[in-house]
């Protein structure tokens, strides 16, 4: 047989065993309380920053679920928690954007239930 398909076959196996269940270990993300702080060194000329995402805390409310599930899927969340508070016309256009614009894949029910936590956590 010819090296190269060998080779080809040899790459090939490789990438599907290390891609099996139980191969990888699944990432984890440490409890709220354990994450790392960001940190900022210099070590003569060399800068490190390490910079760590902070997931913002949103209230318990009818539709957080899918708010956070629909609109987590294309951006951080907070975006809306540094957003004032608007009016339901105003947080309606937003979603319905998202959906018409950006082609978020939210049915009519679910954006429903997102704009109505929006305007309950950030309404006015």
């Amino acid at each position: 047989m010819n090296k190269k398909v060998v080779l080809a076959i040899l790459v090939m196996a490789a990438a599907v065993s290390a891609s099996a269940p139980g191969c990888m270990p699944e990432p984890t993300l440490a409890p709220a309380e354990k994450q790392p702080e960001h940190t900022f060194a210099v070590n003569g000329s060399v800068r490190e920053m390490n910079i760590y995402p902070e997931m913002p805390e949103f209230p318990e409310r009818e539709g957080k679920s899918d708010f956070v599930t629909y609109c987590g899927i294309c951006h951080t969340l907070k975006y809306i928690s540094n957003q004032p508070d608007f009016p339901a016309k105003v947080w309606e256009a937003e979603v319905t954007k998202m959906v018409v614009k950006y082609h978020a894949p939210v049915d009519s029910a679910h954006a429903k239930k997102i704009v109505d936590y929006l305007v309950a956590i950030k309404g006015k």
